[in-house]
């Protein structure tokens, strides 16, 4: 066996340590991918984990304590009926939103309303 460049196995294959050979890039690319699709699971995975503890805590109010947050039974029963990688608090912070500023308008405390 004699030493020296070239010899070894590295030698041989292509392998040595420098610059990315072609083979490299499309692997590199592959890993990168895996990478962010585990990402994307454990998003989805946390966000239907919090879908599920919201729907649960709403379902467990009482008309009375919606009405205190501003919401309906009928906004819990809407969230219930989305996908699980739907964004359940979106929509009740949505609807939340549209019952304050009806409620201003009606009662005219909007700024650009007359009156407010």
């Amino acid at each position: 066996m004699r030493g020296g460049s070239g010899d070894g196995i590295a030698g041989r294959s292509g392998l040595a340590a420098g610059p990315p050979r072609r083979w490299a890039e499309p692997l590199r690319r592959r890993a990168e991918g895996a990478r962010h699709g585990l990402a994307r699971l454990a998003a989805a995975l946390a966000r239907y984990g919090e879908n599920r503890r919201l729907l649960r805590d709403l379902a467990a109010m009482s008309e009375r304590e919606l009405r205190d947050i501003g919401l309906t039974p009928q906004d819990a029963r809407d969230a219930g009926q989305l996908h699980p990688a739907e964004d359940v608090g979106g929509l009740i912070v949505a609807r939340r939103g549209e019952r304050r500023v009806a409620r201003r308008v009606r009662c005219g405390t909007r700024p650009d309303v007359a009156g407010g």
